[in-house]
Parts: structure tokens; sequence; C-alpha cells
């Protein structure tokens, strides 16, 4: 049972009005008819995280307001480091991920005791009792741990919380019930029903995500739930509590309680993220869990743009929608720091606040699954959606890559031009990258030297190469010039007239007289095996393996179709054809195909991880 107490003998019998401002309380008492009101400044107690240091030597230092989301693929450790750090908060204890922090502190233990004197609902008797409030119950005896650093564990509920998949389904549930604006809450429920303005603002968000309101239900009695569906017109003369809203509401909404997971989810998050104050540290893992992508974003941009000041927020998420929304509501506060594990040490890479204002800016970033590329343990550039189809298809059999299914990101950049930034852009977030480029990379220098140099290479290193392979490809067969394509047109349009449709065969003949305008035509189709004997193959086999150390791959046939030459079609058709008809994992004809990934994913994959203790191995 909650038992009202004097706060230092003078509130007794006053009526606590809770605002907005976690620093503020309102009190008001009567004596008589007259009424007095009182302002008193509250110093919040608070603590956050100064630095950060991960197991690999990295250090982070935080701003007290900073959004961080750690991001990476499966098994990075991105889950544990929320744990980790969370746990550090009660005791100051290194982890797997987390090996040291050092946290800022606001406040003093009298600070604590005064605060939670006007803000916490006490229960118990006079000479023992707590101070509970949202997520937090501290024994009055209790409040010299938050001048102790090494060990905070009783009051460390009070200044960080974990919202965890599991347990975000039940976090928005009924509120228990509580005497308001004379009890301090104990649920975010609570807060809405004393701030009408705060309970429209998280119901419009809710109806922008789902096409629903949020409603609290304010005759609850034993418990405040909440209803979703239409909200009801208050009846004009009534409030809230009139029979006749509550009849209207309980007809036409259902209580949040019996809806799905992602509305539960979903409420959960903006409840204790956007509602509720009092935890200065928040910890949040995969937000976009039971979400669709709409949503997902939208929550993410909820957060970024509504999160308290003077707070701190780390999330965990796989979840490029909840990323972008992130970026997209506040780019100025988000810090990326991207996790990969190496062995039993955890590699860490941070995309700074001003880095991430770039990629908001960034359309190649923000469109060409650059972000989807940060939750992969690679990625594989390629030029086309055909390339990407037919190179993953051969590194997804087991022959090449074993049971385990790669952890491999395939995107394309819709020619070779924008190969450099992208493998730029996802290296300087310390994505691995491997490029495979059709042979006639090689035609245009500064390309493909803009392309090596991206990807680490000393053009010094394959000059003299490259300019022997491409003389050798010029000399076999000098380009056309502008007149001598002409001709080759004409000469196909010389006997086309009429007004019916143009014949196929001749659009056919035309595409490749411009096949035919670069002596490179010849390469691409031929690859290697076009070059002239001696010289001119010792400088390609010696340019292919130095590109190959920096994982920039050359097709060796020229292109895909090259890999299965009796398969007369071009582009997708020529991958679906191939997939429909032949056996990716036997055919004699792919295997120089296999033999091409098979390198490629040799140096690609990742080094086994080491096994550690059972009962710490648990991470995301």
């Amino acid at each position: 049972m909650g038992i009202a107490f004097p706060v230092d003998g003078v509130q007794e019998a006053l009526k606590l009005e809770i605002t907005r401002e976690g620093g503020t309380m309102t009190t008001e008492g009567h004596e008589g008819e007259a009424a007095q009101k009182d302002e008193v400044e509250l110093l919040r107690p608070q603590l956050s995280f100064e630095t950060i240091t991960f197991s690999d030597g990295t250090e982070l230092t935080l701003d007290e307001d900073d959004i961080v989301v750690f991001v990476g693929p499966n098994n990075a450790g991105k889950s544990a480091a929320l744990r980790e750090l969370e746990a550090w908060v009660a005791k100051s204890k290194s982890g797997l991920v987390i090996k040291g922090a050092t946290m800022r502190k606001v406040g003093t233990q009298h600070d604590l005791r005064v605060y939670l004197e006007a803000k916490a609902q006490k229960s118990g008797n006079s000479a023992e009792f707590s101070y509970g409030g949202i997520g937090y119950n501290i024994h009055h005896s209790h409040m010299h741990y938050f001048d102790q650093p090494a060990d905070r564990h009783p009051v460390a509920p009070f200044f960080a919380k974990l919202l965890t998949t599991e347990s975000r389904i039940q976090d928005s549930n009924a509120a228990p019930a509580l005497a308001l604006f004379q009890s301090p809450p104990t649920h975010p429920i609570h807060i809405l029903l004393m701030d009408p303005d705060l309970s429209k603002d998280i119901s419009d968000k809710f109806q922008h995500a789902f096409g629903k309101d949020l409603t609290p239900f304010r005759a609850g009695g034993t418990k405040f739930p909440l209803y979703v569906g239409e909200k009801p017109a208050v009846p004009p003369g009534k409030d809230e509590l009139s029979k006749e809203f509550v009849e209207a509401l309980q007809g036409s909404n259902v209580m949040l309680e019996r809806q799905g997971d992602g509305m539960r989810s979903f409420a959960a998050v903006i409840l204790h993220v956007l509602a509720a104050r009092t935890h200065s540290i928040q910890f949040l893992d995969e937000p976009e869990a039971f979400l669709h992508p709409p949503q997902a974003r939208l929550l993410g941009r909820y957060i970024a743009e509504n999160r308290p000041g003077n707070s701190q927020l780390f999330i965990s998420t796989h979840s490029t929608d909840v990323l972008d929304g992130l970026i997209e509501g506040g780019s100025d506060k988000v810090r990326i720091v991207r996790l990969r594990r190496e062995g039993d040490v955890n590699r860490v890479k941070e995309l700074g606040k001003e880095q991430t204002k770039a990629v908001a800016k960034d359309t190649l970033a923000r469109f060409s699954r650059v972000f989807d590329g940060i939750f992969f343990e690679h990625v594989v550039i390629c030029e086309a959606d055909a390339d990407c189809m037919f190179y993953q298809s051969i590194l997804n059999l087991p022959s090449i890559s074993g049971d385990r299914r790669p952890d491999v990101l395939f995107v394309h950049t819709a020619g070779k031009h924008r190969m450099a930034k992208l493998a730029d852009t996802l290296r300087s977030r310390d994505v691995p990258v491997s490029v495979i480029a059709d042979i006639d990379i090689l035609n245009d220098e500064g390309t493909f030297k803009n392309l090596f140099q991206k990807l680490g290479g000393d053009w010094a290193d394959v000059n003299t190469h490259w300019k022997t392979v491409s003389e050798a490809v010029l000399k076999q067969r000098p380009p056309l010039n502008a007149e001598q394509v002409a001709g080759l047109i004409a000469a196909q349009l010389a006997d086309v007239s009429g007004t019916g449709e143009f014949p196929q065969e001749k659009e056919r003949a035309i595409k490749e007289v411009f096949k035919t305008v670069s002596p490179w035509s010849a390469m691409k189709r031929s690859g290697r095996s076009a070059l002239p004997a001696g010289e001119p193959i010792k400088h390609f086999d010696a340019l292919s393996e130095k590109c190959s150390e920096h994982r920039l791959w050359i097709v060796p046939v020229g292109e895909i179709e090259g890999f299965c030459r009796s398969v007369g079609s071009h582009g997708p058709r020529f991958v679906e054809k191939v997939l429909e008809e032949r056996s990716l994992e036997n055919d004699p004809e792919l295997q120089e195909a296999r033999e091409f990934i098979g390198k490629i994913w040799s140096k690609a994959k990742p080094p086994p991880a080491k096994k550690a203790p059972t009962a710490m191995m648990v991470t995301k």
C-alpha cells in the first residue's frame, strides 16, 4: 500500500501537480479561502557516459544528449553492448564488448533524496520505506550508493532503463491505479493522463503510423489501459469520464493489449522514450522488431525529433529503415557505431555526427543500399543487377561457401563509373568490400585508376601492366572513327522504308555496329583469350593478381555471358536461362565461374570466431 509522508514537515496534505519539466515541481496548498502556490526548482540527479572503451581499444567520447546507434552484422555484439553498458551503470565491470567506461555525474546523494522525496511514490512504513517510480524502486537507506562509482546497483534503475525486444510487448500494458495529480506517476500512461497535450502528441504519432488513435482510458478504476481506434467526440457539456464517452470508447475501440505485437511494441517505445522522462540513459534493443518498414522508419524519425534533451539513448538495430528515420529526424544528434567481430575482438568504426550529416545529404549513400551494407559481413559491388544475381547464386553453393549461408550483400551501380564512390563510401564505414568488374573496366584509365586507388591500391604497382594490356588491345584493331560508324549504320538503313514498324533484325544489326566501335568490344566478348599471346597475357595476369590483392576482381572471360557461351541470351535473360536450365553445382561449362567465385570468397570470408565461454557468448 502506498503511504504519503511529509517532505521536511512542510508538504503534508499538499497536492502535487506533476509538470512535464523534470526539474520543476509545483505545489498547491489551501489555508481557508486563500490558495498559495510555490514553485520549487529541483536539481534532477543524472548519470551519463562520458567515454566508452571497446574490446579493440577504441574509445568514444560522448555528449550527454547523444543518440548512439550500434549497427553491424549478426553476432557482432550490438545487443551485448547494450546489456553491458546497462550493467556498467550498476557496477563498473568490463564485459566481452565493453572493456571500460567513465561516467559524468550531476548531483549528490542528498540531491537524489530531495528529488525522490518530491517526485517518487513512497511505500512501506515510516521506518522502512522505498521510493518508487517509472522503472525503479529504491530503499531509503540506499541513497549513498549514488556517490559510489564502482557500485551503484540499488539506485541504477532510476538512471538507466533497457527496453528489450522481449519485454516491449508488455511495456505498453495498462498502468496500475493511481491518485492522479496527488501521487507521482509510476507508468508512462499516468503521464499521458495528466498531460493532455502530450497525450494528443503521442496519439497523433500513433495515428500517422497505424491510422488509429491511441486514447488513455481515464475511467479505469483499478487500471488505466490504452484504447486503439477512432476516438469518439466528447459530448457537449461532458468530459472523458462521462458515461456517454466511456460507453462510446469501449464500444468502438479495442484495448491495446488485444492488438498485434507491432502496435504494442511501437506504443511501448514512444511511451518510454518520449513520455517517460525519468531516466538519463536509455537502451533500446531492435526497435524495428514486429514492425513493417514504414512504421520502423517513422519510429526512428520520432525518436530523433522528440526525444527529451539531457539524456543519452543507445540503440541496437539491424534495420536500415530505423537508421534512415533516425538520420532524417536528427542527423546532428546521431552517432552511428559499426561493430564487427574478428575472433574474440569487436572492431569498432564510428560514423560521427558530421559524417552522418554528409550521408543524409548524399543521394548515392541514401538510395544505393549503403546502409544495408553496414549490416552485413561483406559487400560485393557489381555493375548490373543481373551480375549480382548470377554471382550470388554461385556463391551460395555449398561447394563454394560451405553449409553456412554467406552474410554477403550484392549491390549494383548501374555501370562502372559509380563503383569507386560506392566502394569508398562503404570502406569508410569499415565495411569489407569486393568489386567484380567486367574486363572493359580497363578501357578507361581514369575510371580504372580511381577504382583501384579507392580500394587501397597504389597505381604505380599496376600502371605498366595496364599500359601494356591497353596498347595490345588497341594495336589489334584501332577504334572506328565517326565517319566509319556512320557508314556502317547507313548501310543497315539503306533498304529500310515505309511507315511500318522498324525491322527488329535491323535494330539488332545497328546495335552490333556499336559493339564493334571499340576494340574493347572483342575483349568483353572473349575476355583474356582475345589478347595476343606472350607479354600482353603475362601483364594481364600480373594486373589481375595485383587487383585481387585489393579485392578488385576483373572478369577473366570478359563478362558473365562468357562463363556459359552456349546460352545465347544476354543480361537478365541469360541469368534466368542459366538458373533454370543448368546445374550451377555440376555443369562443366560453369566450372570457370565456380573457380572465379571460389577465389573471391576465399579472400572475402571472415576468419572463424574463437569460442568463448558459453555463458558469456550471447550476442547479436
